[in-house]
């Protein structure tokens, strides 16, 4: 949710300016509402993933939906990457700020791996609403 908020923070188009997107299409009507639906579906799914985090009790579910989260983040992370100014991106932004995106999402990435990999490798215990 970091990286919306500063991007609605400085104004959608004055951000993505800054990864050289054409002007052309920063003047466009079109590149400008996907760009809001994307910045505002990436909060929605911050503040879900803040939910589930918070309303899921049941240990099984938790660790199924930390695996789920990781492999969604994971392909976040290449698209993120693979857009990217560097030898093994396509260039589509440009400029080292163009890998901020991927870094962020490689951290979140990150976290929920060590969370699946502590959960799938822990039993739980009767105070988390296990059977053991």
């Amino acid at each position: 949710m970091v990286l919306p908020i500063s991007l609605f923070s400085k104004g959608l188009m004055a951000s993505m300016a800054e990864f050289n997107v054409p002007e052309f299409l920063l003047e466009s009507a079109h590149y400008y509402d996907a760009m809001l639906w994307v910045y505002v579906h990436m909060m929605v799914l911050g503040l879900l993933i803040v939910t589930i985090g918070y309303s899921v009790h049941d240990f099984n579910k938790q660790k199924w939906i930390a695996a789920l989260l990781f492999v969604v983040t994971a392909f976040y992370v290449y698209l993120d990457f693979r857009s990217a100014d560097w030898v093994l991106g396509n260039g589509l932004y440009k400029g080292e700020s163009s890998l901020i995106p991927g870094f962020i999402g490689l951290v979140v990435n990150l976290l929920f791996f060590q969370l699946a990999i502590r959960l799938f490798g822990s039993s739980p215990s009767k105070n988390e609403g296990g059977n053991s």
